[in-house]
């Protein structure tokens, strides 16, 4: 497209009188572009010891209600829809019963659920390598902190931090430096639900006391975990090609021209 005398001129007035300001602005443009993120996701395993916070190591205000039968107790189906197999999870001491419109009787049990928090937590997942979690302060209370999450139906990692490589399993591109992470594990009503801890773990049924206040994890499956990944500088340099260095000489020459376009009707 050709672009007309008159409008370089006036390109450059809007801007500025001088081209320094064209060129702060497309600093800005740069910034901004720079606060931009991915978000990479895939599956991931988390291990450590987990347990509630000494700053506040209460209950949170979420509540999960689970269906049991007249004893309090919850069953998993370990089979199919079509081939059940039912065993007992858990027994709860705190049933309730509700006599539902249709004058059948619900019963349940009531759970809240608990933040956690981790002091040796490891990541892994196939998208990520060459790093490890990087401590922090929760709440900017607990130094060295790994991660941090909440328990309740299932388990939800919050939030961590890994310093290392990412790569994005759709495109090949590697990443590198230091991310959050956040994530979840499987509902307690899955069949592979308990490869991650939930309230039934930390026995936090309502109105009673959590009686587990920590335990140990080992390769605990994350079913989601999401990397925020800003698009800036921390992106692994690619070899050079002819393509790239062609287009980066386009641009400087491209850039010359207008510098001396401005210089010109400024003089």
């Amino acid at each position: 497209m050709k672009v007309s005398s008159s409008g370089i001129k006036l390109g450059c007035a809007i801007v500025s009188s001088s081209c320094l300001a064209a060129l702060a602005i497309a600093l800005n443009g740069a910034s901004a572009f720079a606060a931009q993120f991915i978000t990479i996701q895939s599956t991931g395993t988390l291990s450590g010891t987990i347990q509630l916070p000494r700053n506040n190591p209460n209950f949170n205000n979420s509540i999960t209600r689970i269906d049991t039968d007249d004893t309090g107790t919850y069953y998993r189906n370990l089979g199919t829809n079509n081939n059940p197999n039912y065993v007992p999870v858990y027994q709860s001491d705190y049933l309730q019963v509700r006599t539902r419109p249709d004058a059948s009787l619900h019963y349940f049990v009531d759970f809240k659920g608990i933040p956690i928090v981790s002091f040796d937590g490891v990541l892994t997942s196939p998208v990520l390598s060459g790093g490890q979690l990087t401590p922090y302060k929760y709440q900017g209370q607990l130094s060295g902190t790994t991660f941090q999450g909440v328990v309740q139906d299932e388990f939800n990692l919050t939030k961590a931090f890994y310093t290392g490589i990412v790569t994005d399993p759709d495109t090949g591109k590697q990443y590198q430096g230091t991310f959050e992470v956040s994530g979840y594990g499987e509902r307690y009503s899955n069949r592979n639900g308990n490869l991650t801890p939930t309230v039934f773990d930390f026995q936090s049924d309502i109105p009673g006391l959590p009686s587990v206040t920590s335990l140990t994890i080992t390769n605990a499956t994350l079913a989601s975990l999401r990397i925020k990944v800003p698009i800036n500088e921390t992106s692994v340099p690619e070899p050079a090609s002819i393509v790239g260095t062609l287009i980066a000489a386009g641009f400087g020459i491209v850039w010359k021209r207008r510098k001396d376009i401005c210089a010109k009707n400024l003089a």
